[in-house]
């Protein structure tokens, strides 16, 4: 599949005329923002977009469109391996991903949730992911940031609660695993920034698991008013609201509109159950 002009002009020279990017690519553009691939640069009344990583854009580049192959930077020699289809640290390769989380049990002698209460954490390969015995009503919760992952705590419980650490954007191949998990989860549930890079990282993450609801607290006009950062929203582009998005994520972009400012996950408490 070939990419659009504007991601094989990145590709090529690193840098393309804002104005390259169609109406089709906005969200596209806000995902490679999300990830810290790209940023938008203006200079005076003219705006760019730059590659901020150019080996981690070029593996992305080439996970999103298989048939591509950009051409090989002088001086870059693991981008171009990324390049190589066939190498050992091509896209391939990456298929399988660590995959970081926290098992909550009614059961405390369940070998995950056992783990989880002993080492804090369990971290298992998405090419391992068959050796997870997952119940018949189980809840994915999966978490945008480290302090809110690791502050989960959900004992005692009455149901499953399996969390997952996203670190931001999650990588495809590991949404595929998870949009792909039997039994397959009750509920699914994303907790993350209440900002427009937060709200295009669940857009994104929710088009493999269309299951999935965004987590927003009933007190949550309350967060806003009282801690707000207008610096949460420097670099980021504001979305457009969407036919299909949830009610809950058009209150969010409604209270973002409102205050021009966004709202730390690590302010809000997590969902309860």
């Amino acid at each position: 599949m070939k990419p659009p002009a504007w991601i094989a002009q990145l590709a090529r020279e690193g840098l393309v005329a804002f104005s390259r990017v169609d109406r089709a690519g906005t969200e596209t553009l806000d995902q490679l923002r999300a990830l810290q691939l790209i940023a938008v640069e203006v200079q005076g009344n003219r705006r760019r977009v730059i590659v901020r990583d150019r080996i981690a854009f070029t593996r992305w580049v080439a996970g999103a469109y298989p048939d591509e192959v950009a051409a090989p930077v002088t001086g870059r020699r693991a981008a171009n391996i990324a390049r190589a289809r066939q190498s050992k640290a091509g896209v391939s390769t990456h298929d399988a991903q660590p995959l970081i989380l926290r098992w909550f049990s009614p059961d405390p002698t369940v070998p995950w949730a056992d783990l989880t209460h002993r080492c804090g954490i369990v971290g298992i390969m998405t090419n391992h992911i068959s050796e997870l015995d997952l119940p018949e009503y189980w809840t994915l919760l999966t978490v945008e940031n480290w302090e809110s992952f690791v502050s989960l705590d959900y004992q005692p419980q009455t149901n499953t609660i399996l969390a997952v650490f996203t670190g931001g954007n999650i990588a495809d191949s590991t949404l595929r695993v998870l949009a792909a998990l039997q039994p397959p989860p009750v509920r699914a549930i994303h907790f993350g920034d209440y900002d427009w890079s937060g709200l295009a990282i669940f857009r994104r993450i929710r088009t493999m698991l269309p299951i999935l609801s965004f987590y927003v607290p009933d007190d949550v006009a309350d967060l806003f008013r009282n801690f707000a950062g207008y610096g949460l929203l420097e670099g980021q582009i504001p979305l457009v609201p969407r036919p299909d998005d949830p009610d809950e994520v058009q209150r969010v972009i409604a209270l973002i509109e409102q205050h021009n400012a966004g709202l730390e996950q690590e302010i809000v408490a997590p969902p309860r159950f």
